[in-house]
């Protein structure tokens, strides 16, 4: 009681090094992408490893110190490109997305950390607190399946306006 034994693993070590830092993070990210799970990533306890785990380490290691949360996103699809409007802090965003073959992403530079994994027509992205509007950039057109967009309390609503919208015979 109290002690750590040795095979004690502290929620959010994920490499077991003693530290919780952004190579947890980046471990986190991956475990995400390949749909992995470790006990230790399960910050939030429900079982799964997404966005919102990560969200939760980002807020052990940066503490208090970031600026007011988001209470509002929206997320704009122009052509083959997805940014975001927020009037905070968003602590990180996941995304399944639908597409054809040969389909590749540029991805924002202007994050913690940013990734995504690709398997046939099916992508998966996660972006750790993003400090630009644009997301990403791709080579041809998508469709998002399911997302999760969170600020440091958790998952938010998020408005949602695609490129276009179109009416067709019954």
């Amino acid at each position: 009681e109290g002690e750590c034994c040795s095979i004690c693993v502290q929620t959010g070590d994920l490499n077991s090094d003693g530290l919780v830092n952004v190579l947890d993070v980046v471990s986190m990210v991956n475990l995400v992408l390949n749909n992995g799970y470790a006990q230790a990533a399960d910050m939030n306890g429900d079982g799964e490893i997404n966005v919102l785990d990560i969200v939760a380490i980002v807020n052990v290691i940066l503490g208090d110190g970031r600026a007011a949360d988001a209470t509002s996103v929206e997320l704009n699809k122009e052509s083959n490109s997805l940014s975001m409007n927020a009037n905070g802090y968003i602590g990180g965003i996941q995304m399944t997305l639908s597409h054809g073959e040969g389909f590749v992403l540029d991805l924002t530079d202007d994050a913690m950390v940013a990734d995504y994994a690709t398997s046939g027509t099916t992508t998966t992205l996660v972006i750790v607190k993003p400090e630009s509007d644009e997301l990403f950039v791709a080579n041809s057109d998508f469709v998002i399946t399911d997302m999760i967009v969170a600020n440091s309390q958790g998952a938010m609503d998020v408005v949602y306006a695609p490129q276009s919208i179109s009416l067709s015979k019954a």
